[in-house]
């Protein structure tokens, strides 16, 4: 008998309001609405600024990038970007940056080229996103993938711009 009263109250306490908002997902307090930009680290600018600009992204600061004032960035709709950051390479081994009181809070703990990994949803088909990169001359285009994205079922082909970094373009069903 005690160990049904003990159920019985611990589903009692289970199953509270106060407990149930205790297990309640708290996503809902969080305001986070979109990514302003990512990061994407390279070894080399003009070979990373030639690539993009093959595969006809918009490229934000180019010229102000050559003068030393800023970086260049990649366009993302309407509000969002990707900027581009030349990996410093400081000796054989990347030296892990300082986030103690110094920290600039400008960069990865260790930025290296070729570590980004990231998908976009694609505003047209499978195909047409498949025949774009071969026409950009990305010479190796995954075959499509069924995957699961952020909306649910999708479509993907994956590439690798020079550095390694691996790009995703995504399709959701109309």
């Amino acid at each position: 008998m005690r160990t049904t009263a003990a159920s019985i109250v611990v589903l009692a306490l289970w199953f509270s309001p106060s407990a149930m908002a205790q297990g309640k997902n708290t996503a809902s307090t969080n305001k986070v609405k979109s990514f302003d930009h990512l990061v994407i680290n390279v070894s080399d600018m003009e070979r990373a600024v030639a690539f993009y600009k093959r595969l006809d992204f918009t490229l934000i600061n180019e010229d102000g990038w050559r003068k030393g004032q800023g970086q260049v960035s990649i366009k993302i709709g309407e509000n969002q970007k990707i900027n581009i950051h030349k990996q410093d390479v400081l000796g054989a081994q990347n030296k892990p940056q300082d986030i103690g009181p110094n920290d600039k809070f400008n960069l990865a703990y260790i930025p290296l080229a070729g570590d980004a990994d990231f998908c976009l949803v694609w505003g047209g088909t499978i195909q047409e996103a498949q025949q774009h990169l071969r026409d950009s001359g990305v010479d190796q285009v995954s075959s499509p993938r069924n995957v699961t994205g952020a909306r649910g079922p999708a479509t993907s082909v994956y590439f690798r711009d020079p550095d390694g970094n691996l790009w995703e373009f995504v399709v959701y069903p109309q």
